[in-house]
């Protein structure tokens, strides 16, 4: 059995780099619930 090993790290993006993050959040959050409805029909 391995040694299992995790990192964490602290995220203090500015503001310029919260917003471009939380835009592209929101276009994988879209992206996804398309892929379950689609998978759904």
């Amino acid at each position: 059995m391995g040694v299992r090993r995790s990192f964490k790290f602290l995220l203090r993006p500015t503001a310029r780099q919260a917003a471009s993050l939380a835009a592209c959040l929101e276009d994988h959050r879209q992206l996804y619930n398309a892929a379950l409805e689609h998978r759904r029909t």
